[in-house]
């Protein structure tokens, strides 16, 4: 491939959905077969195994694209041979902005008052100067530190560099962790999945929030331990 001559791009599986070949049209690359590539983006975050396989039988393929954040179960196949890229921080706006959806509909009693066929008591609580606890501090958070700033909340972050960050109160290291649940309205996990925080909330954590906090979870499911979470849904 000369400057001159536009990337060969090729897809995976044969099934990808049409908008990863929209998008490499748009990128003014061309589709051709994987043989005939200088890169692949393969578009199955559950198939690691049919990537393993075409990278197996290309080997002229020097970047491979994958189009999610969550890149855990392709770890096994990166290494310095090629250039891997992901959808690191695509996704940071939506997933913030689902996460404020879920803290008012929490919060705020909606699901509660959707379902009810007759007027009731006040229920919930304001968003409004909520004590928020994130744990992470990557695309998601720094986008819902924004999202958060008309509502006044007290926002403490946990993450593992301890740095400011517009919007947060407070920023600490993990190993403060149990000193930010006391007290906090809400605990959001924004966490990349990592050996170091599979099963970060667990029957200890849970126990130091209040019992009427809700915790919201839009990093990986193995963040939280799921038979202790049950244990404290049953007994609060």
């Amino acid at each position: 491939m000369t400057a001159h001559q536009p990337p060969r791009i090729a897809i995976g599986p044969s099934d990808a959905p049409e908008w990863v070949h929209d998008a490499v049209h748009a990128g003014g690359a061309t589709l051709v077969a994987p043989a005939d590539a200088d890169g692949l983006i393969w578009s199955d975050a559950y198939d690691p195994a049919g990537l393993e396989r075409v990278l197996d039988e290309t080997p002229s393929i020097k970047w491979v694209q994958l189009p999610f954040a969550g890149s855990e179960n392709f770890m096994h196949l990166v290494n310095v041979d090629r250039i891997w890229t992901s959808g690191k921080g695509v996704y940071s706006e939506p997933v913030a902005e689902l996460v404020v959806g879920f803290l008012l509909g929490g919060l705020r009693h909606i699901v509660g008052y959707a379902r009810t066929n007759q007027w009731s008591e006040e229920q919930g609580r304001s968003l409004h100067n909520a004590r928020i606890t994130i744990l992470g501090g990557g695309g998601i958070a720094t986008a819902l530190l924004r999202l958060l700033q008309p509502f006044n909340c007290h926002i403490t972050v946990v993450r593992n560099q301890v740095q400011e960050m517009p919007g947060a109160d407070v920023v600490v290291g993990p190993d403060r962790l149990a000193d930010t649940l006391p007290g906090a309205d809400a605990v959001v996990i924004a966490l990349a999945l990592t050996s170091a925080n599979i099963g970060i909330i667990g029957r200890a954590e849970l126990e130091l929030m209040e019992p009427n906090a809700w915790l919201v979870n839009v990093g990986r499911g193995l963040h939280v331990v799921t038979d202790e979470l049950v244990w404290a849904l049953r007994n609060n």
